[in-house]
């Protein structure tokens, strides 16, 4: 009877443990930079709501990206996080209203039509003998390949971006948060 008692008591202890851990992650996960979005939402009114990506977001709006990705999609867009834009050389210049048809390009440099999963990238990966290539809006290539755990995203000029959180589920496709801005040629 002890047994079965202390047998109960493990389990209801451990699923209030993993409950309460599902409820406190994403706060954890926001403090680190993390961005949490709603499954529910479009891409852009999540990125709106995402405190890491301020300048992604008002780069959308200036650019009228914003306007294609609230279509239905489905979209898989590799997210630069604020961090990633004040990397850019003359970062201030690279934002600005007098930019937009470079910053355009750029934004779509990082969007790719469907949806693609952590899941789906570690399976084209594995197929592709450790490396995938995805065409974006703007007509050039991403490579995606693997180090470690992490997705590494590469541009056709060799800038690489860490897929800092993957599968950001959205209404309209998925968000992956890079660590970089990649540049189109």
């Amino acid at each position: 009877m002890k047994a079965i008692l202390l047998s109960v008591l493990a389990a209801g202890l451990l699923t209030a443990t993993q409950t309460f851990a599902q409820q406190t992650a994403p706060v954890d996960a926001a403090k680190k930079g993390q961005i949490i979005m709603s499954a529910q939402k479009m891409i852009v009114e999540n990125a709106v709501q995402s405190p890491g990506l301020k300048t992604f977001t008002a780069a959308l709006k200036q650019t009228g990206v914003s306007n294609t990705l609230s279509s239905s999609g489905p979209f898989t867009v590799f997210a630069p996080t604020d961090s990633a834009f004040s990397a850019v050389p003359d970062a201030a210049q690279f934002v600005s209203a007098g930019n937009v048809t470079t910053l355009r390009k750029t934004l779509l440099h990082h969007v790719v039509t469907g949806k693609w999963t952590a899941n789906d990238l570690q399976n084209a990966v594995n197929k592709g003998k450790g490396k995938t290539v995805l065409r974006t809006l703007t007509g050039q290539n991403l490579t995606v390949t693997k180090s470690g755990d992490q997705f590494v995203v590469a541009d056709e000029k060799g800038h690489q971006a860490v897929v800092e959180f993957p599968d950001q589920a959205q209404k309209n496709g998925v968000v992956h948060v890079i660590s970089a801005v990649l540049m189109p040629k």
